[in-house]
């Protein structure tokens, strides 16, 4: 699960990239209205979504001979 979250995380960054740069330098000509602007923000939720995944399963995430600081024994 954790490599299909980081690969939903590049390809929306990947494509977000590209949607940006077209915009900017006009490679395809695109109609930003209606079904694109849908699509876009579609991946600008997934993009976000999976980046907070990593986050908050790195933040949980924690190796086994890890020792807690500051905890008494």
């Amino acid at each position: 699960m954790k490599h299909f979250i980081t690969f939903l995380f590049v390809a929306s960054l990947l494509i977000l990239g590209f949607i940006a740069l077209n915009y900017i330098w006009h490679w395809i000509p695109i109609d930003y209205t209606g079904l694109v602007k849908v699509f876009i923000s579609v991946l600008v939720l997934i993009f976000i979504g999976t980046g907070l995944a990593m986050v908050i399963s790195a933040g949980y995430g924690r190796k086994d001979n890890q020792q807690d600081v500051g905890k008494k024994d």
